[in-house]
């Protein structure tokens, strides 16, 4: 149960993206801001772009839909891609927001940094001189907004709802989008493309306080729409006027209300999971399924029932969210009160499966002895459903823990260990168990609260607060002491010596190893003591580390990064004791099966090694090239100490 150490894998590329949704065929009355658009937009401000729209209005104007609808009437004028980016309420999704457009153009996830500023880069890298279209929605902070733009060329790009951004507007020369509410005459021309204008002569009264109890809003007056056209206008009208009240900005209208009630009880059912689900990202039938007990495919058919009333959008095969704030709050409304937690016991569920189909370091069965799960036989299924689940995951954390589920929120942050392996969401990572620990904590479970401090301490390894993951991981011992678990307290005591290693402190660290070691070889787990063992040799003088990798690598050697991270190491021994012919011949073998692997740390750490190796052997010109490299590769994965630390050396 040692934890194991960071990589990634990687995924094939894919074809030209095309993710911006269409507009609904009876789009009105918004010719004026598409031809602002047209303006903004144009070729000749795209030539010296990005071009930036701020498309701003009240909710439910159409905003979103005004963009859709522009980027879906230039045809082939993007041939490099339309990119979406439905943004949540916090600075935080600009990362996760990155990594989606990085993987949408081909990126495997071990390509991917993991800082900000080298998601930003390597994003504005691809983007540079392409012609693309970029919809970023739900943008309200602009610190959100200034990581996402492409670099320099003929790009589009298009905000909803941004927050005043002044670099926006001087360094980029963003130009404002408003809508206002439908009038009165645009709102019957897209009810008359709804239900045809013969209805609208026919039924002249009812329909124009229909369009009245409306407000302007395009979301009210589209569900309208799909009203009509199942009912006389008069019917529909008394309806609305019997649930009382005009529309009002921000309020929950009558209009959704009728539109509920006329929905078949499955429809309603999969209306209100949509709005209690947690979080921003799009729910799939099979979970809405799930939360219900009934069959996928009638759950499919009814949310393509809610798509075809407005109510929800499909933004990927068989995946909703539900249309806007409004419907989503109206939506809330109509929720039983044990509806939050079957959500939460539907994914609970799904994960625990998947977490025992995954290689996994046996906390849960420690934890939970009693606990049985069928694990899925499809084990890259599994792992896909934890990559496209993440951020749901996320969301549903914060739910469990409200309803106080304490057992449940520590569950779930094992379940995503696998998911935030590989670094590439340390704030997310850090979020998780942070709400890990407190749910340890409400619990009672000291060893709980072991696993998941030094769960939350690796997460400040990956961000690089080595001081942070320190006091952490001493937190894990006190907890696993307490716990009386010498498993939880070995874990916890190799981690603060990692974490001592990367303050530097070698001293400190060496006694942490060797306090391992100890633990380890009383507990009689070989792998372990292999682990300890490696980690010892970081420390110790070349010879005596050599034996310690020689004795670590039968049992680790299997594993293909721990076995690149044995090579390496012995290699900076041989490079070390002054064995420099057999130290290279060690170091380019390493490189070339961490470029094959794409272990990227070690990929950069073996280019380093050989430039170290280079500069004491008086070949300054090969120490450069190598170290260019290693910065190079440290830069874009988001290794920043490590990327200083090369660029005092190229200093030289």
């Amino acid at each position: 149960m040692s934890e194991p150490h960071f990589g990634g894998q990687g995924h094939s590329s894919r074809p030209v993206p095309h993710q911006v949704g269409t507009a609904p065929k009876h789009y009105t009355n918004y010719e004026v801001q598409l031809s602002r658009l047209n303006e903004v937009l144009s070729p000749e401000n795209r030539a010296d772009g990005p071009a930036i729209a701020l498309v701003t209005g009240t909710p439910g104007s159409g905003r979103s839909t005004l963009c859709r609808k522009w980027v879906n009437d230039q045809g082939d004028a993007f041939p490099d891609g339309t990119f979406y980016v439905p943004l949540a309420l916090a600075a935080e999704r600009a990362p996760d927001a990155l990594e989606d457009l990085l993987r949408a153009v081909g990126h495997r996830p071990d390509e991917i940094p993991s800082g900000l500023e080298a998601r930003s880069a390597m994003w504005r890298s691809w983007s540079y001189g392409k012609k693309i279209a970029l919809v970023i929605d739900n943008a309200l902070l602009p610190a959100e907004i200034a990581p996402l733009i492409p670099g320099a060329g003929p790009a589009a790009v298009l905000i909803v709802d941004s927050g005043e951004s002044p670099k926006l507007r001087t360094e980029y020369s963003a130009k404002k989008v408003w809508i206002d509410p439908l009038s009165d005459e645009a709102a019957r021309l897209l009810l008359g493309k709804m239900i045809g204008t013969d209805r609208l002569d026919g039924e002249a009264a009812p329909i124009s306080e229909l369009i009245g109890l409306c407000g302007g809003s395009a979301i009210a007056l589209n569900i309208l729409g799909a009203l009509l056209e199942d009912e006389p206008a008069a019917r529909t009208l008394r309806r609305i006027e019997r649930k009382g009240g005009l529309l009002a900005a921000l309020e929950i209208t009558p209009v959704f209300d009728v539109a509920y009630e006329l929905l078949p009880p499955l429809c309603q059912s999969c209306y209100q999971v949509l709005g209690v689900h947690p979080g921003d990202g799009a729910v799939s039938a099979r979970t809405v399924a799930d939360v219900l007990g009934e069959d996928e495919f009638d759950v499919s058919d009814a949310l393509q029932e809610l798509k075809k009333r407005h109510l929800v959008h499909e933004v990927a095969d068989d995946r909703y969210l539900i249309a806007g704030s409004l419907v989503r709050d109206h939506a809330a409304t109509k929720a039983d009160d044990d509806l939050p937690l079957r959500i939460v016991s539907a994914y609970r569920g799904a994960g625990l499966a998947v977490e025992a189909a995954l290689p996994n370091r046996g906390w849960m069965a420690e934890l939970w002895p009693r606990l049985t799960v069928r694990p899925p036989a499809d084990k890259t299924a599994a792992r896909e459903w934890l990559d496209v689940e993440r951020e749901n995951l996320e969301a549903v954390v914060e739910l469990a823990y409200r309803l106080e589920r304490h057992e449940w929120v520590c569950q779930f942050c094992l379940v995503l260990w696998t998911a935030h392996l590989s670094g590439e969401h340390p704030g997310e990572m850090v979020r998780v168990n942070d709400r890990g620990i407190e749910a340890a904590r409400a619990w009672g479970n000291d060893l709980a609260a072991a696993v998941m401090t030094f769960q939350l301490g690796f997460a400040y390894r990956q961000s690089f607060r080595a001081d942070f993951a320190a006091s952490r991981f001493q937190e894990s011992i006190d907890f696993a002491g307490k716990a009386g678990s010498s498993t939880a307290l070995a874990t916890a005591i190799e981690s603060l010596g990692l974490a001592k290693l990367d303050l530097a402190d070698y001293t400190e660290a060496e006694a942490l190893f060797r306090r391992a070691l100890d633990l380890a070889t009383q507990l009689g787990e070989k792998r372990r003591i292999a682990l300890a063992r490696f980690h010892l040799a970081k420390v110790r003088p070349p010879t005596e580390a050599l034996e310690l990798l020689d004795a670590a690598e039968p049992v680790l050697g299997s594993e293909h990064l721990n076995q690149v991270k044995i090579a390496l190491w012995r290699g900076k021994k041989l490079l070390e004791a002054g064995t420099h012919a057999v130290a290279a011949a060690v170091l380019t073998e390493t490189l070339a099966l961490a470029t094959e692997r794409s272990f990227n740390r070690e990929r950069a750490e073996a280019n380093e090694a050989l430039g170290d190796l280079a500069f004491e052997t008086d070949r300054p010109v090969d120490a450069r090239a190598f170290w260019e490299s290693a910065k190079e590769i440290y830069y874009f994965h988001g290794f920043t100490p490590d990327r200083d630390r090369v660029s005092a050396k190229l200093a030289q």
